[in-house]
């Protein structure tokens, strides 16, 4: 799935980079993992072969977000994002929303 917008600068910048490295807003513990997961986003053919992963705990905000998706970085931290209507990623962000 193609990742088209960012909401946070820090995982745009991590994800123009093309590989892990610290960037700006992005915590330097949790660099690895999230370009693991932005990379395992954009080689996914769907959410639903995303959702194969079960250490990340991919789920729909529903109902409260409908249409928006979640993957567990940390205890607190997600990594949220919308799926767009023609299979692409938008929205991108690391949230705190506990």
């Amino acid at each position: 799935m193609e990742i088209k917008s960012f909401n946070h600068k820090g995982l745009k910048a991590l994800h123009a980079a093309g590989k892990a490295k610290n960037v700006k807003g992005v915590p330097a513990d949790l660099v690895k993992k999230l370009h693991l997961q932005l990379s395992a986003i954009e080689a996914a053919p769907s959410i639903h072969a995303l959702a194969t992963m079960p250490l990340w705990s991919v789920h729909e905000l529903t109902p409260k977000f409908p249409g928006k998706w979640s993957l567990w970085v940390t205890g607190n931290y997600r990594l949220t994002f919308r799926l767009n209507g023609d299979g692409t990623v938008g929205e991108v962000d690391l949230e705190d929303y506990h």
